[in-house]
């Protein structure tokens, strides 16, 4: 657990960047966006400044500190993400955050943490929906089409890098061999972690995915979750991409699984709310003839990787419910993480009986400000 007073946060820190950052005379000026409450897991921001050649310098910081409970993903560490950007900033021209350093030992800070330099740019943002408001909703539709493909043309680029160069790491064996078999293997023990006992309609889902997997589908290096809301856009006319951010989910397995999933997100914020896409977006066909372009080759069997995107969000809309469970804001009889909207539309993906939401999802969806 991180000390909960600031001061001494950033007397912390600021002892660790000095040794990082090979600068003795390093100050933590300003710590912002912490609470000092203590969560399980906690990202803030620090301002620092350091004397480099003879000027003064000034940096604004992420730190990122490990969850220690009510975690979306299984094994879920602090040194993955930071492992993946080292290698993609080292073997690519994908931009990824300046690192700072990575401290493993959690008698320094309470809890393992990354810092990382905090970069210029804008999110899609998810809330407000970004199809309703936002800057996005600002721009011209010509503008619109070109931030899409922008942020398109960054998932080809790290689904077209060698695995083999700098990526191996991300190869387990527990898992099966590198691709679709071990990418499966993988969902299926997240899934195992996340789900307590078995569920009917999941259980049909993955045999599905398990019968009807393209076992011929080329190796890539998948960023895992590909979507605008993790993407920072330059903040003039250009909307070039300045960074991609969240790598948590990084993997090895068929393109096409990044590419399912942010169509299923494009999808989810606009006909899945019943909100009108903004107009000059890129629709299904335009984005994957773009990204085909950029990747080089055709994609296969969409429909397949449509169901294991929508059977992973089903996965994190389980572990959403079970979040408030365990913050006790809703009780544990909850049948919301079996009766919520992905559930629904996993049972119509596989042609089962859709499940009923009732109240129990409708104060689930209280509690998190989704009603």
């Amino acid at each position: 657990m991180l000390p909960a007073d600031n001061n001494t946060v950033k007397t912390i820190l600021q002892t660790w960047l000095a040794g990082k950052m090979a600068t003795p005379d390093v100050k933590v000026t300003a710590m912002k966006d912490r609470s000092g409450a203590g969560f399980s897991a906690e990202t803030f921001y620090i301002d620092v400044e350091f004397s480099r050649d003879g000027a003064l310098q000034q940096r604004s910081l992420v730190v990122r500190c490990q969850n220690q409970a009510s975690d979306f993903f299984v094994d879920a560490s602090i040194d993955f993400p930071y492992r993946v950007m080292e290698a993609v900033a080292a073997n690519s021209n994908v931009p990824v955050p300046n690192l700072i350093g990575l401290e493993l030992d959690d008698s320094i800070l309470g809890l393992p943490f990354l810092v990382m330099e905090k970069m210029d740019g804008r999110v899609v943002q998810q809330s407000p929906n970004y199809n309703r408001a936002g800057w996005l909703s600002e721009m011209t539709p010509e503008q619109r089409r070109q931030v899409w493909f922008n942020g398109i043309d960054q998932v080809a680029a790290v689904n077209r890098l060698d695995w083999q160069q700098g990526f191996t790491f991300l190869a387990d064996p527990k898992y099966g061999k590198p691709g679709i078999e071990g990418y499966l293997g993988w969902v299926r023990e997240w899934y195992e972690w996340a789900r307590g006992k078995p569920i009917p309609l999941m259980e049909r889902a993955y045999e599905k995915l398990m019968s009807e997997r393209p076992d011929s589908a080329p190796v890539s290096v998948l960023w895992g979750d590909p979507s605008p809301s993790n993407i920072l856009f330059a903040n003039d006319d250009s909307c070039a991409v300045t960074v991609v951010l969240d790598w948590e989910l990084a993997n090895l397995g068929p393109a096409e699984v990044d590419l399912a999933w942010w169509l299923f997100f494009d999808d989810l914020f606009s006909h899945g709310m019943g909100v009108p896409r903004l107009e000059g977006l890129p629709n299904r066909e335009e984005t994957i003839a773009h990204y085909e372009t950029k990747l080089g080759r055709k994609v296969d069997k969409l429909d397949y990787y449509d169901l294991l995107a929508t059977f992973r969000m089903a996965i994190v809309g389980m572990r959403a419910v079970d979040r408030q469970i365990e913050r006790g804001t809703i009780p544990a009889t909850s049948t919301a993480r079996t009766n919520q909207p992905i559930m629904c539309l996993l049972a119509k993906c596989v042609g089962e009986p859709v499940p009923e939401l009732g109240e129990d999802y409708a104060a689930f969806a209280k509690v998190i400000g989704l009603a």
